[in-house]
C-alpha cells in the first residue's frame, strides 16, 4: 500500500492505495588494506584475501523480500578500500555478481592508515547517490591509524551518523585497538561493535556468527510497521501520518 494525498474541491485527505512501497537498503563496505593489516599475516596479502571472502559470504545472506505484502525491501552494495589513499572499487549496485567481481579485483595498498578520510569518502558517496534511503556502513579495520588529515575518525564517524548512516566496526583479526573501533561504531556498542570480527579466534575462517549478528541488527533497524487497517491517524496528534521505510518513526503529514 502507498499513502497518497488526494484533493477534491476545497477538501483534501490522505488515503492508502494498493501497491508496494520500495525500500532500498544500502550497505557500504569500508576495507582497510593498509600496511598494519597486510603485515599481520604471511603471505602479506592473505588477511586482505580473507576479507574478500568474508564480504561475499555476508551479502549472500542478504535477500530481497516483500514485507507483509506492502513494502518491497531490496539490498544494494558498494565499497571502497584505503590506506593513506582511498580507492572506490564499486558504486552502489543491486547486483551481487557485479559487486563481487569488483571486490575480487582489489589488492592491498600498504603504507599508512587514514581511516577518517575513508569514512569521509564513504559518507560523500552515500549522500551523493542515496541520501534519503536506509544506509549502513561496515568498516573493517583494526582501529589503528597513522594520521588524521581529515579531522579524525570520531569526527568523521559522527558526521556520518548525523546524516543517518549507521556504522558497524568489524575487526579483521584479533590484533586490534579497541578504542579506535569504538570511535567508529554507533552506539550502543552491543549492537554496532560487539567484538565483531571477520575471522574466528586463532583461525583464518569466516566468522559467520558476526555476519548473522550484524544482519539481525540491520533487519531490526529497517523493519516496517504495517499501516492501520482503517483510518490512518496518529493517536497523539489526530492528524494523518505516514511511515518512512526505515521503520524507525512515524511522521505526521500536514494537511493543506
Amino acid at each position: 500500500m502507498k499513502l497518497i494525498h488526494q484533493r477534491i474541491g476545497n477538501k483534501s485527505r490522505w488515503i492508502w492505495t494498493v501497491g508496494k512501497t520500495d525500500c532500498p537498503i544500502n550497505v557500504y563496505f569500508v576495507i582497510d588494506t593498509s600496511e598494519s593489516i597486510a603485515l599481520q599475516t604471511v603471505p602479506i596479502q592473505s588477511l586482505v584475501d580473507h576479507m574478500k571472502e568474508f564480504i561475499p559470504e555476508f551479502i549472500s545472506q542478504l535477500e530481497n523480500e516483500v514485507y507483509q505484502g506492502q513494502v518491497s525491501m531490496t539490498w544494494q552494495f558498494g565499497g571502497l578500500h584505503y590506506s593513506d589513499v582511498v580507492e572506490i572499487y564499486s558504486p552502489l549496485t543491486s547486483s551481487k555478481d557485479t559487486y563481487i567481481n569488483k571486490l575480487r579485483g582489489i589488492s592491498y595498498i600498504g603504507r599508512g592508515t587514514f581511516t577518517d578520510c575513508a569514512i569521509s569518502n564513504m559518507t560523500d558517496q552515500i549522500m551523493k547517490h542515496t541520501p534519503h534511503e536506509v544506509n549502513f556502513a561496515v568498516v573493517i579495520t583494526d582501529g589503528h591509524v597513522t594520521g588524521s588529515p581529515c579531522g579524525g575518525m570520531k569526527m568523521q564517524a559522527d558526521l556520518a551518523r548525523s546524516k543517518g548512516i549507521k556504522l558497524f566496526a568489524v575487526a579483521p583479526s584479533q590484533l586490534i585497538f579497541e578504542p579506535g573501533l569504538q570511535e567508529i561504531a554507533n552506539t550502543p556498542y552491543e549492537l554496532y561493535r560487539n567484538n565483531y570480527a571477520t575471522t574466528k579466534k586463532d583461525a583464518l575462517e569466516v566468522n559467520d556468527e558476526t555476519i548473522k549478528k550484524i544482519i539481525k541488527v540491520m533487519s531490526m533497524g529497517s523493519s516496517i510497521p504495517s499501516p492501520p487497517s482503517n483510518r490512518c491517524t496518529n493517536p497523539l496528534s489526530k492528524r494523518p501520518f505516514f511511515f518512512n521505510c526505515s521503520g524507525l518513526s512515524y511522521t505526521a503529514a500536514l494537511q493543506n
